[in-house]
């Protein structure tokens, strides 16, 4: 059966007759109350808000957030308790306090805690040596698992000036190079973009580290480094170490990634063996209690050729069983073969296998259960996570079993609010689930998915870590085979609204388009073909990739949701796929192909019934309208989306139309109007949560200003477009944001600044090949070029320009390049080709009817008196 899903508290069906019930009394003079009632006597009594929506769900039988359910009970003067089942509701929990969980859905970037440790000092010693060595950039430590490897990172780290600034990361999964990227740069103080391919992000990252050095540690670099083969994170390391300098970086693996010759001298690798003889001994003894004559000790240790996890696990096994002070020959009666099969020991991880295996076995029924149910989880967990799996166990167990050197212990942090909490080594976490069952496994998988659905943190959300929860749940249900689960974890309505109304929207608005891929993949590949999860996993993936400025993957994933849709009948999703296929066209500079599947979409739509279907497709049927210089037929379309966004409570939708309509009246020249409906997408985006909403619409309002002559004014807003646009990784609104400040440089007579910025903007937009904003960086630059009065580059530039407008049918830049050709004639003497050129941008402006009828009409009237017409 599938597993219930827990989105908020929803009233008991004794509570929802009760609401009923005082909801029909209403008013003092009898009349009913009405949502937008409720929602008003919520703001008197509590100066708070809640949205008539979210109340309509809760009258629904809908789970919502405490703190709503809260609010509208209080304004009713109902009990809490009386509505909702007691048992659900723990004030304690709220999303004001709510329980951490693990951590594995963000980086691990906590290192592990180092309890027993001795010597090293001579290896200290020479990562030390290496770390002042200016040719070395990177300082490397391979050794099979359980040598200490991370453990010498974190006692180096401890030993170095306060000057070095440390970033760690525990590769303790495969994280990707975009996740990985995003969180070093971000640290670094350094923009981030979703859309940047792999090789220009390993690029943004060494020059990251260049600037803002540090000491990057590594750890497990195994897990993303294959012994052979190539992988993203090898090339990152070779691309470091052919061009890097000022920071360091620390690896731990089990193996020597390959690099080419001449990038080995620019490395220092230190192969980890077991500890001296003399801090192996000292480890048993002082570390673990055990004694022994110096031959005991000597012989004891190097049995297990001085393996620090190895030695731990047995001396801990020994201490625990045997008790304090007991005698390393003792360790003959535990029955390791370890200890009797000459050689063996030198298999070091295989030793560790086997005393785990042996450790297990000799633990009660009740813990190794423990052990085994624990394993399925990916990070750092606590007591209350650990009691979601198996509900009996006790913070003094966990504690016992960190004893064993089977867990590691972290210990309490007041300051930072964490309580004492636990992981498992690679190696050991991996031991213990050899040992276990299938069905154990599963029911533990499934016993941590109950547990975070359970655990949801309510919206608002304001990072990924928000998110944990949610994306735990997805794992879980992902190795449970549970892929429409998965899928609905992300889909579902939280109760939020604007940007929390669900995971997927959150992840989509926040600009973490490549994380949204990657979960979609997983879907497609676990799941069925005939799932509804998987062929809509189809269409958001295709979107991400379009996100991403990848059109023509985005187009391959969109074909195949319309291609499986078509098969079973489903017509809503041919709709959808067929205005997916038409955005991707439309970006692509293919209008009339965009339309003609906006269209079918609209058709469709409208015979089905979906007036979501029908706002969206007139929307994207007004944008093509509007790349083709159609203003007047555009404003048409985009109005009528509004009107019906507005009707269906679409806001995210009704800010984008009314965007849309300022990019039109600003083409019209109307420009007082356009800041107006500007003005109305920014106070909806920024009240929903829409970053990239947000960033559009202080684009458009700058563009504005600045036709209006207001260039510092623009600039500023401009400047806001660019900076969020960095944040959540919009490309495309990077390359218009400094397209659009060249345009505000190139007012105030800045024409080299304006050109810089163009030639930024250009090289973005050819990397996503984006033919109409190529087009419009050549012209731009074109036209800096003419006032610096280089005419024959600005020509070259133009000419360009007006290729690719013409290929793809964009009339209003066709025109603009028209009448800048026209100008470089004039201005170079060959008054018959301006005449020429002048003419044709005249027919088309007005034709079009936009504000450079009037350039043009100037421009002839000189072209004009110089022939003497």
């Amino acid at each position: 059966m599938p597993t219930q899903r827990n989105r908020g508290i929803a009233a008991t069906v004794a509570g929802l007759q009760k609401l009923r019930e005082v909801k029909a009394a209403g008013k003092e003079d009898g009349t009913r109350l009405t949502y937008e009632g409720i929602a008003d006597r919520i703001s008197r009594n509590a100066q708070a808000s809640v949205d008539q929506r979210t109340i309509r769900r809760f009258f629904d039988g809908k789970g919502i957030d405490r703190d709503y359910v809260l609010a509208i009970c209080t304004a009713l003067r109902l009990e809490v308790t009386e509505i909702v089942d007691p048992n659900a509701w723990n004030p304690a929990k709220s999303r004001q306090t709510a329980q951490v969980v693990a951590i594995a859905a963000t980086l691990n970037t906590t290192p592990p805690p180092v309890d027993e440790w001795q010597g090293r000092q001579d290896e200290i010693k020479e990562l030390q040596t290496a770390l002042s060595n200016e040719k070395v950039r990177l300082i490397g430590m391979t050794a099979a698992g359980g040598y200490g490897k991370s453990a010498l990172a974190v006692k180096f780290k401890e030993q170095l000036t306060p000057d070095w600034r440390v970033l760690w990361v525990s590769f303790i999964q495969p994280y990707p190079l975009a996740q990985f990227g995003r969180w070093l740069l971000e640290e670094l103080g350094r923009a981030y973009d979703e859309k940047w391919d792999e090789e220009t992000l390993i690029g943004q990252i060494v020059e990251g580290l260049i600037a803002e050095p540090c000491l990057l540690v590594l750890d497990n670099m195994e897990t993303v480094i294959p012994a052979e083969g190539k992988s993203v994170y090898g090339q990152f390391l070779s691309q470091w170490l052919g061009n890097g300098s000022n920071s360091k970086l620390l690896l731990t693996s089990r193996e020597q990634p390959v690099f080419s010759a001449n990038l080995l001298p620019r490395c220092y690798w230190l192969a980890l063996k077991g500890l001296a003889e003399a801090d192996a001994m000292r480890l048993v003894t002082e570390d673990y209690g055990l004694t022994g004559t110096q031959e005991e000790l000597a012989h004891f240790v190097n049995r297990m050729d001085r393996h620090p996890l190895l030695m731990q696990l047995v001396s801990s096994w020994m201490r625990e069983e045997l008790g304090e002070g007991v005698g390393v020959t003792e360790a003959e009666n535990l029955g390791l073969d370890l200890f009797t099969v000459e050689g063996y020991h030198r298999d070091t991880e295989t030793c560790v296998r086997e005393v785990v295996a042996a450790s297990l076995a000799r633990l009660s029924a009740r813990l190794g259960d423990i052990l085994k149910r624990l394993s399925v989880l990916r990070g750092i967990f606590d007591l209350g996570l650990a009691q979601g799996l198996t509900a009996e166990v006790t913070e003094a167990e966990l504690r016992y079993l960190a004893r064993f050197s089977l867990l590691q212990e972290f210990p309490p942090e007041p300051l930072k609010g964490n309580p004492r909490r636990f992981q498992f080594l690679p190696l050991i976490s991996m031991v213990v689930q050899q040992q276990a069952d299938s069905e154990l496994l599963r029911s533990a998988h499934q016993a941590a998915l109950d547990y975070f659905l359970a655990h949801l943190p309510a919206p608002p959300w304001e990072s990924l870590e928000d998110l944990t929860a949610y994306l735990e749940g997805f794992y879980h249900a992902g190795e449970l085979g549970e892929w429409q689960l998965a899928f609905d974890i992300l889909n579902e309505e939280t109760g939020g609204e604007g940007k929390n109304e669900s995971v997927d929207l959150f992840l989509d608005l926040q600009g973490f388009y490549r994380q949204q891929a990657q979960l979609y993949e997983q879907v497609i590949a676990g799941s069925q073909l005939e799932q509804d999860c998987h062929r809509k996993s189809l269409k958001f993936l295709g979107n991400c990739y379009k996100d991403l400025g990848q059109y023509e993957k985005a187009i391959t994933y969109h074909q195949k949701h319309y291609d499986i849709s078509k098969e079973i009948g489903d017509r809503q999703g041919v709709a959808s796929s067929l205005g997916n296929l038409g955005i991707c066209y439309r970006h692509l500079g293919q209008y009339e192909k965009a339309i003609t599947y906006h269209q079918q979409h609209y058709d469709i739509s409208e015979e089905i019934g979906d007036r979501q279907g029908v706002a969206n497709s007139l929307g994207n049927l007004g944008l093509c309208y509007n790349s083709l210089g159609h203003y007047e037929k555009a404003i048409t379309y985009l109005q009528q989306t509004h009107d019906i966004s507005e009707e269906i409570g679409k806001r995210q939708g009704v800010a984008s139309s009314l965007g849309n309509l300022g990019i039109c009246y600003r083409h019209l020249g109307q420009y007082e109007k356009a800041i107006t409906y500007h003005q109305q997408h920014y106070d909806i985006s920024e009240e929903i949560g829409d970053r990239q909403g947000v960033a559009n619409s202080l684009g458009n309002l700058g563009l504005c200003y600045n036709s209006l002559g207001q260039h510092e004014k623009a600039i500023n807003h401009h400047q806001q477009t660019h900076d969020i646009s960095e944040e959540i990784g919009n490309r495309q609104g990077m390359a218009s944001s400094l397209g659009n400040l060249g345009l505000c440089y190139n007012s105030l007579g800045q024409y080299k600044k304006a050109i810089n910025h163009h030639q930024q903007s250009l090289e973005i937009e050819e990397e996503m090949g984006n033919l109409q904003g190529v087009a419009i960086s050549l012209q731009n630059i074109g036209e800096a070029l003419i006032k610096l009065e280089n005419y024959s580059e600005a020509e070259t530039k133009i000419q360009e320009s007006l290729v690719i407008s013409q290929e793809i049918n964009y009339k209003s830049l066709i025109a603009y390049s028209l009448n800048a050709l026209a100008d470089i004639a004039h201005q170079t003497n060959q008054p018959q080709l301006a005449l020429s050129h002048c003419q044709a941008a005249l027919t088309l402006s007005q034709e079009l009817g936009i504000p450079l009828v009037k350039d043009c009409e100037e421009l002839l009237a000189k072209i004009q008196e110089d022939l003497g017409e």
